[in-house]
């Protein structure tokens, strides 16, 4: 079998012994090794019995269909601040999670998809603010509801189809006259394929 090739810092090419394949090399500044483990002597020394705890939750990243509408949105109708901006990608922090759009290499949601999406907490008030706010920008949402009578949500879609969640924990006056839904809400509470749109606008 033909040995493998490892790139020094130098920019040589030196070939890489079968037996080191996969190996995990420490290297100086004019790339001397000073310390090298192999993933099979880091399989011995580490007795495994389950999986790592996370420190936390980095990001979440969604296609766009256009970059500048999607950081217009992500932007000025969702309150994100932007942390990073490429030409294919930008990231916002939005609740303390960085929630990322990029037109490379997307795939888009289908109609009638609900899942995936994702959703923030919010209150009562922020709620209906949400809704006032989208219509004022010409983006439709759809009618609270609820799966036990407590909660309200909101679904609304960004701008690339993506499905975003507002979910009011409690507090919400009239929950338990909302229109009730199992976990998936879509065609029984509410109709997500409403709430697709090709224009909008801040006001």
């Amino acid at each position: 079998m033909r040995a493998a090739l490892t790139r020094m810092a130098a920019g040589s090419i030196i070939p890489t012994p079968p037996s080191r394949i996969g190996a995990f090399d420490t290297r100086s500044s004019d790339g001397e090794i000073i310390m090298s483990t192999t993933s099979q002597e880091i399989e011995r020394e580490t007795k495994v019995s389950g999986p790592p705890k996370f420190a936390s939750f980095a990001h979440v990243s969604m296609p766009c269909r256009d970059l500048e509408e999607g950081k217009l949105f992500y932007g000025k109708v969702l309150g994100g601040e932007m942390h990073v901006e490429t030409p294919t990608f930008a990231s916002f922090r939005i609740c303390n999670v960085d929630v990322g759009i990029g037109n490379v290499g997307c795939t888009f949601l289908e109609p009638s998809t609900e899942y995936p999406h994702f959703a923030f907490f919010c209150g009562p008030q922020e709620l209906m603010q949400m809704k006032a706010w989208l219509a004022r920008c010409g983006i439709p949402s759809s009618n609270f509801w609820t799966r036990s009578g407590v909660e309200a949500l909101m679904f609304f879609r960004d701008p690339s189809g993506n499905m975003i969640e507002l979910y009011c924990e409690r507090g919400f006056h009239g929950a338990d006259q909302l229109p009730r839904g199992p976990a998936r809400g879509h065609g029984t509470a509410v109709d997500i394929d409403k709430l697709r749109y090709t224009a909008w606008q801040l006001p």
